[in-house]
């Protein structure tokens, strides 16, 4: 019998199965990496908080695009050099048409904000014409990534629909809301939010362990014998390469020499992340994360408490919790996700909306960038240095927003570092050939924030796109036109969809002007 000739193909083992990047040689004609089949993929990587004034100061004047050697990366997102070819950046679009208000000044920020970051929809209001509590109420409007997955088609389903990650281990103050508008953007039903992982061994497992919940992962075998293998894996301190050797040796005798690498070299690669991310969860307990994965949808209970959890350097039995392992773990994860076609849709928060984590992982050179001068183990408290010095005016000068207050460099270098991380994501993905370009080539991954910057408005947002397979710009930097005659961000989340899915989407989130969707064609190639 042949084997089974699948884009992504399989390792099994005891208790184990376990994907394989694109593997050239046996794959069937018709279905080469570069076809028509090539997978799509949506990355969305959120940061809270805002950015400081340094995300602008190379930006277009209103309704300009510069693009090219004309397109100067910022000094807080220069990490991006390496892809900037592959980078859109986009400015003066805004996400609050949504609210009665009808404002960018929006209270309580944090939450509402970050609850619309991807809906577009004020979950206070829902809440309001249901005449529920605001601070037991949890609701929202579906997510875009949820709805990528829900309408995507078949030819698009992978065995994870959508993974939601995040490095969040000190949560900030609610805004007196539920904790679900602060720890999850993804929605997959107006009562169903899907709260982000930061562990990163339970997001390990479930690649490892890759299907449908409560599904076997070797055929003929149950989901609680595929348990007890798992526990006697760990209890024995056995990888789970050691469980799928004779299939990989197997393996190894029809393929060709470089694919031969391709295997061994993932292989060692996924050795190496196990050692890591088993390092790294051991200084993470649930008990002080207060991450409880949630059983099964519906309404989420709030945690035990606000402001709890882990800050770096804060030591467990296991020893000192370091976030910056923390976060390279978290990509090798979800470069691991990607490659391997577990899940083609990812949604990662680089932190908690209002984040009152402490910074003291930011090494020298990433605070030299923005010119702060490096303090060993010194604390950068993110909620705080975004209420420290600086500020945007919404007057206008010159085509471009004034600054009223050079922000303060604590901030920026926070900014720097959550930059330098997801490039870190960008450039991995575009190491990984595939087909006629990349892996990022063949994705469309977002990197933003909820607010604007000090101010906590919800104008001008903060945003990057990189990749786009040919839909959007590259190497370029778009700006709408100041605040009243700005874009919206369901604009953009309209776009992507129809433009790079074509969902045949009719409209995405709320606009109370009466405004319909339009597309963003200055963002379109």
């Amino acid at each position: 019998m042949k084997r089974l000739m699948t884009r992504r193909n399989l390792l099994r083992g005891a208790g184990v199965c376990l994907a394989l990047p694109w593997l050239e040689s046996l794959a069937p004609r018709g279905a080469r990496a570069g076809e028509a089949g090539t997978p799509k993929r949506f990355l969305l990587c959120t940061f809270p908080n805002g950015a400081p004034h340094h995300w602008w100061e190379t930006a277009p004047a209103f309704g300009k695009t510069l693009k090219g050697a004309d397109f100067k990366l910022p000094r807080v997102l220069e990490h991006f050099a390496p892809v900037k070819s592959k980078m859109l950046m986009i400015s003066r679009l805004g996400n609050y048409t949504w609210s009665k208000e009808q404002s960018p000044s929006l209270e309580p920020s944090h939450s509402r904000c970050m609850a619309a970051l991807s809906t577009c929809v004020d979950a206070d209001q829902l809440g309001r014409d249901l005449g529920q509590d605001l601070g037991e109420w949890v609701g929202n409007g579906v997510s875009v990534d949820q709805l990528i997955v829900q309408k995507a088609g078949p030819e698009q389903a992978t065995r994870i629909p959508s993974l939601q990650t995040g490095l969040g281990v000190k949560p900030g103050f609610f805004d007196w809301r539920s904790y679900a508008y602060n720890q999850a953007v993804s929605w997959k039903s107006p009562r169903e939010p899907l709260k982000r992982s930061v562990n990163p061994k339970a997001v390990f497992d479930a690649l490892v362990n890759a299907g449908a919940a409560g599904a076997a992962p070797v055929a003929g075998q149950t989901a609680e014998q595929a348990r007890i293998e798992a526990e006697r894996r760990a209890a024995t301190e056995k990888s789970v390469i050691d469980a799928v050797l004779a299939d990989a040796n197997s393996l190894m005798s029809k393929v060709g020499s470089e694919d031969r690498k391709i295997v061994q070299q993932h292989l060692d690669s996924l050795r190496e992340i196990e050692k890591n991310v088993t390092r790294i969860q051991s200084t993470m307990t649930p008990s002080s994360l207060g991450c409880d994965p949630i059983a099964e949808p519906g309404v989420v209970p709030e945690p035990p408490g606000q402001q709890e959890g882990l800050n770096e350097n804060d030591s467990t039995e296991a020893g000192e919790y370091k976030h910056d392992d923390h976060a390279n773990v978290m990509i090798d994860l979800i470069v691991m996700a990607i490659q391997c076609d577990v899940t083609r849709v990812i949604t990662h928060m680089l932190d908690d909306a209002r984040s009152e984590f402490e910074y003291r992982c930011i090494p020298a050179d990433v605070r030299a960038k923005v010119g702060l001068e490096y303090r060993e183990g010194s604390s950068l408290h993110y909620h705080a240095c975004q209420h420290g010095p600086g500020n945007l005016d919404s007057a206008t000068e010159d085509g471009r927003y004034k600054i009223a207050a050079e922000s303060n460099l604590d901030f920026a270098a926070i900014n720097c570092w959550l930059g330098q991380k997801t490039a870190q994501l960008a450039q991995r993905l575009d190491a990984i050939r595939e087909g006629d370009g990349t892996v990022l080539d063949h994705s469309v991954m977002v990197y933003m924030s909820e607010m604007r910057t000090h101010d906590h408005d919800a104008y001008d947002l903060p945003i990057v796109l990189l990749g786009g397979d040919g839909v959007f710009l590259n190497d370029a930097h778009v700006a709408y036109e100041a605040v009243g005659n700005d874009r919206q961000l369901r604009d953009l989340w309209f776009t992507i969809m129809n433009q790079y899915y074509n969902l045949g989407v009719a409209s995405f989130g709320d606009d109370l002007r009466g405004t319909p969707n339009a597309l963003l064609e200055e963002i379109l190639r």
